[in-house]
């Protein structure tokens, strides 16, 4: 079964750190972040660790950041099961 979680702060820190973990277990992972180029180092390690990422360069202090980004996962990926 296909899985797909949403990573925000996915650039570096913790949340890099949890999109990473969580590619070996879900099928997908979408990585959220203001900084597109940290993002797309993260997206290597997500891909080498067996999952597909979409990488969606954001802030979500934006009021319209967070819908743009479930509409983005949910029009790639087709379902949400995890928020981190």
């Amino acid at each position: 079964m296909s899985r797909v979680a949403i990573v925000t702060g996915a650039s570096r820190g913790i949340g890099r750190g949890t999109a990473i973990r969580l590619a070996r277990d879900f099928t997908a992972v979408t990585l959220v972040a203001r900084s597109a180029e940290t993002l797309a180092e993260t997206a290597d390690v997500v891909r080498s660790a067996g999952a597909e990422s979409l990488v969606l360069s954001h802030d979500l202090r934006e009021p319209e950041a967070s819908a743009s980004v479930v509409k983005a996962t949910l029009e790639r990926f087709g379902r949400i099961d995890a928020l981190a």
